[in-house]
Order: structure tokens, then C-alpha cells, then sequence
């Protein structure tokens, strides 16, 4: 059935897909999504007040410089990220 140009492929080879990059404003919902945390709950984490990140969620603003850095690392770790920043709070 695969050789039937007119049967849709059911697992198509996406090998040479080029899937556009997450921006920002994606991976701080990925993210807060991952960790199941409230917007409130992870702009408190990230020390960011939490209408800085509502408006870097909803592409309202852009993150700067050091904070794309920061979401980029915290994306790349959810789940350590989240101990470390913990682990200053509580210190």
C-alpha cells in the first residue's frame, strides 16, 4: 500500500522536515507547562514580576538578552533549573 501515490503515508519520514525554532514566548510555556506551575508560580521562581512574563508569553514584549539566555538554559533543564532556583530561594 505504501507504493499507492494516493494512500497517505501513515509514518511519513520527517527526517528532512525543518521544523522552525521555539521563540521565547513558546518555550516559557513549554516549560511552565512541564513543571505544572501557575504564571504566577514560575514568575515567582524566575524573580520576574508575573506581568513581565504574562506579556513575554503572550508576545506583548520581548525578553532581553540575559533573560532569552536564562529561558533557553531553563528550557534545556526544566526540572533541574527548577531545584537550583529553589535551592537560592530557600538559602
Amino acid at each position: 500500500m505504501a507504493d499507492n501515490p494516493t494512500t497517505p503515508d501513515a509514518n511519513p519520514d520527517w527526517s528532512a522536515f525543518d521544523a522552525a525554532p521555539l521563540d521565547s514566548a513558546l518555550k516559557l510555556q513549554a516549560t511552565r507547562a512541564r513543571l505544572k506551575l501557575s504564571q504566577r508560580d514560575f514568575a515567582a521562581l524566575l524573580r520576574v514580576p508575573c506581568a513581565t512574563l504574562q506579556n513575554w508569553e503572550q508576545r506583548r514584549t520581548e525578553p532581553d538578552a540575559f533573560a532569552q539566555h536564562m529561558i533557553n538554559i531553563i528550557y534545556d533543564d526544566p526540572d533541574g533549573m527548577r531545584q537550583r532556583l529553589e535551592r537560592q530561594s530557600a538559602a
